[in-house]
């Protein structure tokens, strides 16, 4: 990247570079000669007007395919032919919005837990997190990284903003320092973060971010890029050495850097949560997006971006949800990646899989399902109560199928918890059946007593194992 001649957003044409098109929030994607738009939404949060002109956009250039939601609070819109690109980005243009460093080896969009600013006692931590953003924008060579690089800030010590895989997870402690959590990533062989600070004062918040992207940048690998990310560096360099690392670059940039002091609110009022839609395969139809817009806007209420696919409206009075949007209250939180149906990536279908666990799943459960149509674990399927991550098995003699390997008790990025295996490859066909088992198993052990899902899969791994092998047997995996 670093000898190609900068590109903007709003692009005039499409970069014939690759790495250029990413760095603009462009990614190809299946059928062939289609591409998906990537649009941040800083802290998860948009304006109506916002939320109408995507719908909008999406409706004139891109009307066979829905608006879609991540996991790291973006959305994306897929199926653009690439003479409309340069339109639709200027479209997000004049809206406020931006793709830029939506995607590529950039600092992508600050993840933030949903809810901050809503609930007392907690710390608001809005303006750190654009004060992080203008620090970060103030970079060179912020765009000339060796891979990507995740930040989430979390407000309280629940952690929502899941640092654990972060390269740069930042909790407020109640006094209003940070722990902080430096270089987690998921990917093929998924490691959390580790703990380096159990209390940073606010006001180094910006060096520190700062100090690990000059490290990152430095000495971050440029040759194999399956082993580039900042855990990579980490790994290389051992834990300790990469905390003394940190921390001298910590002092030189509190000494000769000239960081703002960013400010944080204590939190004394709540705004009431009225509504969580769970959106189906995190897809929301341009026509439903008005729908919203319109019900939102009759409270003088406010929709935020989750991180399981879902949208969060905020009011003072209940809205009045129409019966579409009614429907999507209350439901499961299934999360998937596209899979074969847009990914070129893509091994298995994960939105197939998805739909049918949705529909099979009982109301009210409540635990979070992540599949991934590939290893990569882009639903972060290894961090989930319920894990699927797509891989192709020999069933018979040399048939290949779709199947995914089974993964239970994640903490969700919110703990140090990965999710551990308990099935190599169920069939495809058959992984709506084992989740909806394993959750009634988790109901039925439950009883009256207050499990949390991470810790009955903890005590009753070995028997779940063997009873999942009993079930579907051990096919053939490759």
């Amino acid at each position: 990247m670093t000898d190609l001649k900068p590109v903007r957003f709003p692009c005039e044409n499409f970069p014939e570079n690759p790495f250029q098109a990413r760095l603009l929030g462009i990614y190809p994607q299946r059928p062939e000669g289609l591409f998906m738009q990537r649009v941040k939404a800083p802290a998860g949060r948009m304006t109506l007007e916002q939320w109408q002109g995507l719908g909008e956009l999406a409706a004139r250039y891109t009307p066979e395919y829905p608006l879609h939601v991540t996991t790291r609070q973006n959305l994306e819109l897929h199926g653009i032919c690439m003479g409309d690109l340069p339109a639709v980005q200027r479209g997000i243009d004049s809206l406020g919005m931006t793709g830029a460093a939506a995607c590529g080896d950039s600092v992508r969009n600050i993840a933030v837990c949903p809810l901050h600013g809503c609930c007392p006692g907690t710390w608001d931590i809005g303006e750190l997190v654009r004060a992080i953003r203008a620090a970060v924008e103030s970079l060179p060579w912020r765009e000339d990284l060796p891979r990507k690089f995740k930040i989430s800030v979390s407000g309280c010590h629940k952690a929502c903003g899941r640092p654990w895989i972060n390269d740069v997870g930042l909790v407020a402690n109640p006094d209003g320092d940070f722990r902080v959590i430096l270089a987690g990533s998921l990917g093929a062989k998924p490691d959390l973060g580790l703990l380096v600070y159990d209390s940073l004062p606010l006001d180094d918040v910006l060096p520190l971010v700062v100090a690990v992207l000059r490290l990152f940048h430095a000495e971050g690998g440029r040759t194999n890029r399956s082993r580039a990310r900042l855990r990579h560096l980490r790994q290389r360099l051992g834990e300790e050495v990469f905390r003394g690392r940190v921390d001298e670059l910590l002092k030189i940039e509190k000494r000769e850097g000239h960081w703002p002091a960013p400010t944080l609110r204590r939190v004394e009022t709540e705004v009431p949560l009225r509504e969580r839609l769970c959106l189906p395969l995190g897809d929301i139809a341009p026509d439903m997006v008005s729908e919203m817009v319109e019900t939102v806007r009759a409270v003088n209420g406010e929709v935020r971006l989750g991180m399981c696919h879902d949208l969060l409206i905020l009011a003072e009075t209940p809205p009045a949800l129409s019966p579409r949007l009614a429907a999507l209250s209350g439901e499961n939180p299934v999360v998937a990646c596209p899979g074969t149906t847009w990914c070129t990536r893509g091994l298995v279908d994960s939105r197939g899989a998805a739909s049918r666990i949705r529909r099979a799943l009982p109301g009210g459960c409540e635990l979070l399902v992540g599949i991934t149509g590939c290893p990569n674990n882009c639903s972060q399927a290894a961090t989930a109560d319920i894990g699927l991550i797509g891989r192709l098995l020999r069933r018979g003699g040399q048939e290949r199928v779709e199947g995914f390997r089974l993964f239970a008790g994640g903490g969700k990025g919110e703990t140090p918890a990965l999710a551990d295996e308990l099935h190599p490859g169920l069939p495809a066909e058959k992984v709506h059946e084992a989740v909806v088992w394993l959750a009634q198993e988790y109901r039925r052990a439950q009883g009256n007593h207050a499990t949390s899902f991470a810790d009955f899969v903890a005590a009753s791994g070995d028997a779940l194992r063997g009873e999942l092998s009993r079930r579907y047997g051990l096919v053939n995996t490759t």
